[in-house]
């Protein structure tokens, strides 16, 4: 659906631009079209910044050549020698962008072959227009929104619930692991797919954008890491222990803690109660005892960092869930 969104905008840019070149009685307006269609991008934010750099770039570039024609003259070998001089200086200056458009415009100075100030005039206008018509389509074209965000999250975070609840079952019924980690990697999957969706949405908030979204879903991915460890340690457990009983019905209560609210500090202190409790327990008297209690231990402190990520976004972002969830 982005993608047709970018080849509308395109097409209607192109053609507007065009028709408002031609208004003008511009020379080469078609130009002006082909050049608005070089400053739409897949999201607002890659678009407004790319059409600025090239806005400048290539009126810097216009000037140049200007510069160069008057003083060595209307020639190949100049404009070769500015091609080179031009497309560094756009380079070092990080503003390639321009380089393109402007190499396009300072073709119709070279072939006029004599200064015109009204030719040079008329390449500004082409690019200022260009410009002009592709930043109002990239602010005022309906995308993507915050409730489309918001659908996001609700969306990763059903699969991190997923990806708990099928941990609590390998821990009570280890058997059938092989099973539960093919449905982790397809859970995986689907979570990093969303997360490259959501990078782009979040390119469409020009304004107001703590960019919280954002790093709520990377918490979301770094949780996930964890949850992989959790995963490697359990497919090491091959017969239930009760501690493991416990441990997978700790992890299935805090399944339905997944949200955007704060539950991870009370989480925490139960998860401390926990790890009390069996450090006061006996020691193991078999060494399987021993390596299954090993691993045990090893989710649990996998448990308190993903309990951490959390705990640290709202300590970044306190008003989180206030200033998106309002009722």
């Amino acid at each position: 659906m982005r993608l047709l969104h970018t080849a509308i905008k395109m097409s209607l840019v192109g053609v507007i631009a065009s028709l408002i070149a031609r208004l003008l009685s511009l020379d080469f307006w078609i130009t002006a079209g082909i050049l608005a269609i070089l400053s739409i991008h897949l999201t607002k934010r890659d678009s407004f910044v790319i059409s600025v750099r090239r806005l400048i770039d290539s009126i810097f570039g216009l000037l140049l050549a200007t510069l160069f024609f008057i003083s060595f003259g209307y020639d190949f070998v100049v404009f070769s020698i500015f091609v080179f001089i031009f497309a560094y200086v756009s380079w070092v200056l990080k503003m390639p962008e321009g380089i393109v458009p402007g190499l396009v415009l300072v073709s119709h100075l070279l072939n006029e072959g004599e200064f015109s100030l009204a030719l040079l005039g008329n390449e500004l206008l082409l690019i200022v227009i260009a410009v002009a018509v592709a930043l109002i389509f990239n602010l005022f074209y309906p995308t993507s929104t915050e409730k489309e965000l918001q659908s996001h999250v609700e969306s990763i975070d059903q699969l991190v619930r997923d990806h708990l609840y099928m941990l609590h079952l390998l821990l009570k019924d280890p058997l059938y692991n092989e099973e539960y980690y093919r449905h982790f990697e397809r859970l995986d999957r689907k979570l990093t797919d969303t997360i490259d969706i959501v990078e782009l949405v979040d390119k469409d908030l020009l304004f107001l954008n703590d960019h919280s979204y954002l790093a709520y879903f990377h918490m979301r991915k770094e949780q996930t890491n964890y949850i992989r460890h959790m995963y490697r340690h359990a497919l090491k457990i091959n017969k239930v222990h009760p501690f493991a009983l416990e441990i997978a019905g700790f992890i299935y209560e805090m399944s339905f803690d997944i949200g955007i609210y704060n539950k991870a500090v009370v989480q925490l202190k139960n998860l401390d109660k926990l790890q009390i409790k069996y450090k006061a327990s006996a020691l193991p008297e078999t060494r399987e005892e021993f390596e299954v209690r090993a691993m045990l231990y090893q989710i649990l402190n996998e448990i308190e960092s993903l309990l951490m990520v959390k705990v640290q976004f709202h300590h970044l972002y306190p008003d989180f869930n206030q200033k998106r969830y309002k009722s």
